[in-house]
């Protein structure tokens, strides 16, 4: 199937950038452990080598999936019997960090921890991060618009981005380059690519946007007795705070059990049945370096929090963010498992969770749940099994649960983006005539569908 195409690339641009079918097969493909079928890989070492491999692409008809660090949770690598693989993880200098101006400019392979380390070399940080930074690529960053801890001080993905460089569908190098935080001269095309999936384009390199260290960092714990009780303490540290809240997490109880279960080691909080939260503000040296405990005092006067604990160092503050993100713990603990990745205005989603339980485990009585998220950007991650049944009943749990998110004005969508498992509900809360012009956009850009094919939109032939 792909013999023509890979001989091609394979005497124009390298025999090298070809992994065989047999080399590549069982590759993971997701955080859950999907796994790449026997399909070649294409890894380019450069900007004009991609280039070229998808001009030879285009004009057999071959498409890629371009792939980034095999993070995602939505089926954004899922193969669908003819498409090549397209891995940039030769691609992964990072080719200047800029203090001055605080601008790094990295290759799209660049993992996230490398950043964020060559970025604090330099004096500076990148304040995008998640739990995946030992393996997610800025590529993949991009092209699903990725959040992450800090989203809530800092943005997503996209408010870090200055500029880019893309290569189209037919092999046009575009050079969108720009080290400016304000640089208005037109459309800003760069937004077209970011939050794409790598429908439009398959980005190569980023002018990223980089802060000052703020080495006053205070992360704390805390148990409440309720969702409004979260609601109002998030609303006293904001006041308390302000802009040095950097995340602000929110976890219900059987989250903070599987997360616990197996840890040794004291805890930070008991198991218990109220609403844990993990927040942390980021400050520089002028900052009071009392105000973050003065703040977390007049929580327990004013009787809003249960228990609290205060890291005392960084090792405790890894401590207390190693539970939020232990992802492992919930595949062992509740596979198999449907996770659910949307966003809510905030006032809804103590209703939302309620109701999706009710709904559920009236259906389903042995219905379990993890849900958690990152209550200061809206965004809910709601794990869902029923069981050993549960991936045959996908499209009922999907559809209760993305329905009763658009009743409530929420997005389907957070910070995976919408891959292959969230095509069937793509359209969900848009318009008509919204989809039409993102059908239209990817008609001009890849009109033949080379690029990640199956995935978010479809060119209309």
């Amino acid at each position: 199937m792909w013999t023509t195409v890979c001989e091609t690339i394979s005497k124009q641009i390298g025999k090298d950038r070809i992994v065989r079918p047999e080399d590549a097969e069982g590759r993971l493909i997701s955080v859950t452990g999907e796994a790449m079928p026997p399909v070649p890989i294409l890894r380019p070492r450069d900007t004009e080598e991609l280039a070229k491999a998808l001009e030879i692409c285009s004009a057999h008809k071959t498409p890629v999936i371009p792939m980034g660090g095999s993070t995602g949770l939505v089926g954004g690598l899922r193969h669908t019997g003819k498409e090549l693989y397209l891995s940039l993880e030769l691609m992964n200098q990072i080719e200047s960090i800029d203090p001055v101006n605080r601008v790094a400019t990295v290759q799209a392979g660049v993992v996230l921890q490398n950043l964020q380390q060559a970025a604090e070399d330099a004096g500076l940080s990148f304040p995008m991060d998640l739990g995946s930074r030992g393996s997610a690529t800025v590529g993949g960053l991009i092209s699903t618009d990725a959040g992450g801890e800090k989203a809530f001080r800092f943005g997503m993905m996209r408010e870090q981005v200055l500029g880019l460089e893309v290569v189209t569908a037919s092999g046009q190098i575009l050079d969108l380059s720009n080290a400016m935080i304000k640089n208005n001269t037109g459309y800003d095309l760069k937004h077209l690519f970011i939050g794409a999936e790598g429908t439009l384009g398959i980005v190569t390199r980023a002018q990223l946007r980089l802060r000052p260290q703020l080495p006053n960092v205070n992360t704390a714990f805390a148990l409440v007795p309720d969702f409004a009780s979260a609601l109002e303490v998030r609303h006293r540290v904001e006041a308390a705070l302000g802009n040095d809240l950097t995340a602000f997490e929110v976890m219900w109880p059987e989250f903070y059990e599987i997360a616990t279960r197996h840890r040794t080691g004291r805890l930070p909080l008991p198991v218990a049945s109220g609403i844990y939260l993990l927040f942390e503000s980021e400050a520089g040296t002028a900052r009071d370096p009392e105000a973050f405990e003065t703040a977390m005092a007049a929580l327990y006067q004013d009787g809003l929090v249960e228990d609290m604990a205060i890291a005392a160092s960084e090792a405790d503050r890894r401590d207390m963010w190693a539970i939020r993100n232990d992802i492992d713990a919930i595949i062992r603990n509740l596979s198999p498992f449907l996770a659910f990745d949307v966003s809510l205005p905030v006032s809804k989603m103590e209703l939302c969770v309620q109701e999706l339980e009710t709904t559920l485990t009236t259906r389903w009585p042995k219905t379990r749940f993890a849900r958690f998220g990152h209550m200061g950007d809206n965004n809910l991650h709601i794990v869902v099994s029923i069981g050993q049944d549960t991936i045959s009943h996908k499209a009922d749990i999907s559809n209760i649960v993305y329905n009763r998110v658009t009743v409530m004005n929420g997005s389907i969508s957070a910070e995976h983006g919408i891959g292959m498992d969230k095509l069937p509900w793509f359209e969900m809360g848009k318009t008509s005539s919204a989809i039409s012009l993102m059908q239209t956009i990817r008609n001009v850009l890849d009109p033949d569908s080379i690029l990640n094919p199956g995935k978010t939109i479809e060119p209309v032939g």
